[in-house]
């Protein structure tokens, strides 16, 4: 308890201000009232930041320049995203891929920007970047949202979440360093059979964490485990869950299991967070005074209450412009405000984010993203998706970029897996020309095929 009061009010503004030279904790008090602003403010101050936005990059990113001129776009009466969606603006993944003109902004030395690969979700990693600024708001809007349910900066949490492939003894160690001084108590989410599971429950009890961080399926295994074999729950003040969809009946086993509230929060790679619950849970909260999120129907037109493409534009992100960026993902739109008084429009649900897991003869299971953090780099790939056809089998599906030779990728890839041999599942590589998306719009990086019978 002395060391999160002093972390929050002491030794995190002296670290981000004095130590680091940064201004997370600069962003995090600014934007901290922005929540509660008047609906009318909330409106000038996005229109401004929007308008703001579409002159830079007509100005300074040849890809948004081409794109504006090519459908008649007069940047200069940009205050709506009404105004881009009737003039047919709009990005994707696969837009800014295949793209020939450059995404970046002249204003930015490219080496200097900040980059990490998305999640994945559709197959295709995909390099977003940003300045050192626009990351330090993003953190900043992280701990905002985290306020919203009880959550401030400095309590005691374990986080159970990828990691980083190949760290050496060192990285580790500092890497270890890093979350303790944070006063996270960090897990790996690649190994979660049903030993880890109880290994990391004594793990959050000896900890004396607050919260657990971690993917809905994790925290879903965790909760089937503590309600079979009948354990005592580590005691938490809430868990925060993201990164997959949570459906009800997760929601419910999960909050009888741990006997806390469950707190759900949407976000992506793009974006980061792009909206969370609060302590009502009455819907997810968009952080709208930096992100503009529509949700449209298959003819872009805007649909409220019912399922729809979600599409955001980053406010924000110059160096790497996201204007009416599909994100792949499906969403609701809310028509509701929450009674906790904040005035941020909110989505009702996101869909289309249910994940997978292997699963080895012994039983264990790996999460989804483990391939994400192996395959994205693997050069030659342009596309994967994995799939377990059996205990002790995966193939994995790739559109070649033809960068290198596809004998060179197909070492690659059993390279970034040789660990799987441990669990004696062997891997072959399989040359496809596409990968055919779900109903969704989505190709999931991982598959199952084994039958639900067989794996328990």
């Amino acid at each position: 308890m002395v060391y999160e009061y002093l972390y929050r009010h002491l030794v995190f503004p002296i670290y981000d201000k004095f130590i680091k030279r940064r201004g997370i904790y600069n962003y995090y008090k600014s934007l901290t009232g922005n929540s509660f602003m008047q609906e009318g403010e909330l409106k000038r101050m996005r229109r401004q930041k929007l308008n703001h936005l579409a002159r830079y990059c007509h100005k300074n990113v040849p890809f948004y320049r081409e794109l504006f001129e090519r459908n008649n776009v007069e940047v200069e009466e940009v205050f709506d995203v009404d105004g881009l969606r009737r003039c047919g603006v709009a990005t994707s993944k696969r837009i800014l891929r295949e793209s020939k003109v450059p995404i970046f902004s002249r204003g930015y030395d490219r080496e200097t920007l900040l980059n990490s690969s998305t999640s994945g979700s559709t197959g295709e990693p995909f390099l977003v970047h940003m300045s050192y600024d626009a990351w330090c708001r993003r953190m900043a809007l992280k701990y905002r949202s985290e306020d919203w349910f009880g959550k401030p900066i400095g309590t005691p949490t374990t986080i159970i979440w990828g990691h980083k492939p190949g760290l050496s003894g060192l990285a580790q160690l500092k890497e270890k360093f890093y979350w303790r001084f944070q006063n996270y108590r960090f897990l790996s989410a690649f190994k979660v059979g049903e030993e880890s599971l109880i290994e990391y429950l004594g793990i959050i009890r000896k900890c004396r964490s607050r919260f657990l961080e971690s993917y809905v399926t994790v925290v879903y295994e965790l909760a089937r485990v503590i309600d079979e074999k009948r354990l005592e729950p580590p005691k938490l003040d809430g868990i925060v869950i993201g990164a997959e969809r949570l459906f009800d009946f997760q929601r419910d086993l999960i909050e009888k299991s741990f006997n806390c509230p469950v707190y759900n929060r949407y976000g992506s790679t793009e974006f980061s967070n792009i909206a969370s619950e609060c302590d009502r849970r009455e819907g997810l909260h968009i952080n709208s005074d930096c992100l503009w999120v529509e949700v449209v129907d298959e003819d872009d037109r805007p649909v409220v209450g019912k399922p729809g493409q979600i599409v955001v534009t980053d406010l924000h992100n110059y160096a790497m412009p996201l204007i009416r960026y599909r994100t792949g993902d499906v969403g609701v739109m809310s028509a509701k405000r929450c009674s906790c008084g904040r005035n941020f429009p909110m989505l009702e649900d996101v869909m289309g984010r249910a994940s997978d897991t292997l699963v080895t003869e012994d039983g264990r299971k790996m999460h989804d993203m483990f391939f994400l953090w192996k395959l994205s780099r693997v050069p030659g790939i342009d596309r994967f998706q994995v799939v377990q056809d059996s205990l002790n089998h995966i193939y994995v599906n790739i559109v070649h970029d033809g960068s290198v030779e596809p004998e060179s990728t197909s070492q690659g890839v059993k390279e970034a897996l040789e660990e799987l041999a441990e669990f004696n599942i062997s891997i072959d590589t399989c040359y496809v020309d596409d990968i055919p998306v779900s109903r969704m719009g989505k190709t999931s990086f991982f598959r199952s095929d084994i039958g639900k019978d067989r794996v328990g």
